[in-house]
């Protein structure tokens, strides 16, 4: 008994270590990045008018800690093991190579945020697969989703932007995903029968995680942007149960009842309103009667104080559906199609949520 709880805090100490050291890293850099940027209101412009009240600081102080109180009480329950960005963070190079891509794209953000007339972009590319709002340099970053220079710099910007919390944000939905694993296997599936699809899967943040925790589920990953898909590749590793598909959200090439298990992370809030309902039902549609979506994207206007900063970020960083999102009834959007609201649970400024297929 005393070897186990000896063994428990150790971990404890370690998981507090690595992510107060990961914590400490970006928040260095979200200094620098900021510096570089500037401040949000460009010279001799006048502050937008807002609809909300100032945000709440102690409270987002407090949800930022209890982010990683949570995580930590899901790995001691078991529900998934230590993540790997903690267990072996990345090595001196390949950390220094990242600062300096943040810092260099950084510097190319500022630019075109502050450009006369705005610094949107859209990629002249002659894709039928890419819709127009598709194109856009989303966070006015460079070449938006559509090159590998994006891709690779993509989480480091991520993980700056919200100070090292990102992954752990994410996590929020990867303790829904194993819950429903083991139901499953409860139901009497094994888990090579277990069927998961992680739609607009990005660079396999989430993926990696499902991989470390179940290997053996059947796995299929679909994005549109086949730069981030290689980098869902290399974050998958050796991984074998497991199909890489390019394709857009809202046209999945995959049959009805397809999935026991959909996840989408970060998705509907870049998705025009028309577009979120395609792909709702595309959602529905492909997964199994009985199955579950897992939703993990933005906290919403009313779930905390800061909807101030909610308002903000649209207007900051090119985000020009977020608005719109935020005041989206998820009940509703996903009722329409026959998913049923189960769980819900908050992470900082991410919600997680589970919807049942009827």
């Amino acid at each position: 008994m005393a070897v186990g709880a000896m063994e428990t805090r150790l971990k404890r100490m370690a998981y507090g270590a690595a992510s107060t050291a990961k914590v400490g890293w970006y928040t260095a850099f979200y200094v620098a990045g900021r510096h570089i940027v500037g401040p949000l209101t460009k010279p001799g412009e006048v502050p937008r008018p807002s609809r909300t009240s100032l945000p709440d600081m102690k409270e987002l102080r407090s949800a930022f800690f209890q982010l990683f109180q949570d995580e930590w009480a899901d790995i001691e329950a078991g529900r998934y093991v230590m993540p790997r960005e903690l267990r072996r963070p990345p090595g001196p190079v390949r950390m220094i190579r990242d600062a300096r891509n943040y810092l260099k794209e950084a510097r190319e953000v500022s630019r075109r945020a502050n450009r006369q007339g705005g610094g949107v972009e859209v990629r002249d590319i002659a894709d039928e697969d890419l819709s127009t709002y598709y194109k856009q340099n989303f966070h006015f970053q460079s070449d938006g989703w559509l090159s590998e220079t994006s891709a690779k710099v993509y989480d480091t910007q991520v993980e700056v932007l919200f100070t090292g919390s990102a992954d752990a944000m994410r996590r929020r939905g990867l303790a829904l995903i194993m819950d429903e694993v083991r139901r499953l296997e409860e139901s009497g599936l094994a888990r090579p029968q277990i069927h998961l699809a992680d739609v607009a899967c990005g660079t396999g943040r989430l993926l990696s995680e499902v991989i470390d925790n179940a290997p053996d589920l059947k796995l299929t990953a679909v994005d549109l942007s086949e730069p981030y898909l290689a980098e869902a590749r290399k974050a998958a590793g050796e991984a074998g149960n497991i199909e890489f598909v390019r394709a857009a959200a809202e046209n999945l090439p995959a049959a009805d009842e397809s999935f026991d298990l959909l996840t989408t992370v970060y998705l509907f809030h870049e998705l025009p309103p028309k577009v979120r309902r395609e792909v709702a039902a595309e959602i529905a549609r492909a997964l199994k009667p009985g199955g579950l979506y897992v939703h993990v994207d933005s906290v919403q206007y009313g779930d905390t104080g800061m909807d101030r900063m909610l308002e903000g970020f649209p207007q900051a960083f090119h985000e020009p559906y977020y608005d719109s999102y935020c005041k989206e009834p998820l009940a509703d959007l996903f009722g329409e199609v026959g998913l049923v609201a189960e769980n819900q649970t908050l992470g900082f400024l991410t919600k997680a949520s589970s919807f049942r297929k009827v």
